[in-house]
């Protein structure tokens, strides 16, 4: 669903006109937060060293191959003006960077005109590995008794580096930046960490999964109304706080409802269990797939902006499919050698297995 809402804005005609649509992936942030701090405070291993290796192989087998495969193509492709931000995740950095030069208007236009062809959307997938670097050695490195104070410390921080972009540099791509865009990481991180503490247990989910989403669609569509949204996720608005935190309380109810509710049973159904899988690289290749449908000249009976739309869905999932099957799943696999729990008891739990598998496939 979030993919779907993603491809949609990047193919929309008028992308500006659905970019509230450009939520999804902000949702996606709080819910990486959220499991990465359940994955990170599940683990048995007693030494620093050996969590922290376990975490980052892990990350390295689930994001690095398909992505790398992807940025190759790319390069091959001859499409990147910058491939060594791509290599080395910071895209993000990059396009911040570029945003506040002298040129800075002759940068916005070079973006409008090369978004697509250079698949910049992939500077969220560098702010999170920047998050995926970092937080697992702040949460660790926190004594446990400290962990509540330290997120919300890191949280308000946020909060305080958005209100300084925004005075010091409005138009700019900030909020591309790490420091800007935890604030959905942490609002995840802080729920999970509520839910591992049980201390959420007042809250009843399915009932704040409702209020949850009438609470986004809301804030989203009054912002939208008002014309107080930014540009996409490049430049964020006031209304950040709020509709992150609306999404924390959404994530949490996501993972706590019953397994027989209505949503967690259409979420376990295997067709969306199955594309959920593989939802990552379809966010890597659907950009990418423009390309490859306009270099076979193939001609469906709709107007230009339908064609291009159809065929670079199909495409994407045909090179999704492939990508899964061919390198992704096989050496995803490999994590059974490293895996995060140590005790039979934790291996072998079920309901984290369930739960893991409606949040995400992890």
């Amino acid at each position: 669903m979030l993919f779907l809402m993603v491809f949609t804005t990047h193919y929309y005609p008028l992308p500006a006109k659905v970019d509230y649509l450009g939520y999804a992936l902000p949702v996606f942030f709080v819910m990486s937060g959220f499991l990465i701090t359940n994955v990170l405070l599940s683990s048995d291993d007693p030494s620093l060293l050996g969590k922290l290796k376990t975490f980052y192989l892990r990350r390295i087998l689930r994001i690095c191959p398909s992505y790398y495969l992807v940025v190759a193509l790319l390069i091959a492709a001859g499409t990147l003006t910058y491939p060594i931000q791509y290599l080395f995740y910071w895209v993000n950095m990059q396009l911040f960077g570029l945003s506040i030069a002298d040129n800075s208007a002759g940068i916005h236009g070079w973006f409008m005109m090369a978004w697509r062809k250079e698949s910049l959307h992939l500077w969220s997938l560098s702010a999170e590995e920047q998050f995926y670097i970092i937080y697992p050695l702040v949460l660790y490195l926190t004594p446990i008794r400290l962990r509540t104070l330290m997120l919300f410390l890191i949280l308000i921080g946020s909060i305080a580096a958005r209100f300084w972009f925004m005075a010091q540099y409005p138009k700019s791509f900030y909020g591309v930046l790490l420091p800007v865009c935890a604030e959905y990481f942490v609002w995840g991180c802080i729920f999970s960490w509520l839910d591992a503490g049980n201390r959420l247990t007042w809250l009843h989910p399915s009932w704040i999964l409702s209020l949850s989403t009438l609470a986004i669609l809301a804030l989203i569509a009054t912002e939208h109304y008002l014309g107080h949204q930014g540009f996409f996720q490049f430049t964020t608005s006031y209304y950040q706080t709020p509709i992150a935190l609306a999404m924390g309380f959404f994530i949490w109810a996501l993972w706590a409802i019953e397994n027989d509710h209505i949503v967690a049973r259409t979420l376990s159904w295997k067709p969306l269990v199955y594309f959920g899988g593989m939802s990552y690289t379809l966010y890597l290749v659907h950009l990418f797939a423009l390309d490859i449908y306009k270099a076979m000249s193939v001609e469906l009976p709709f107007d230009t902006t339908i064609n291009e739309a159809i065929g670079a869905f199909v495409i994407s999932l045909l090179m999704a499919m492939a990508i899964w099957h061919g390198v992704e799943k096989p050496l995803y696999s490999l994590r059974r050698y490293i895996p995060y729990f140590k005790t039979a008891k934790q291996a072998n739990d079920p309901e984290l297995a369930s739960r893991m598998t409606k949040m995400s496939g992890e």
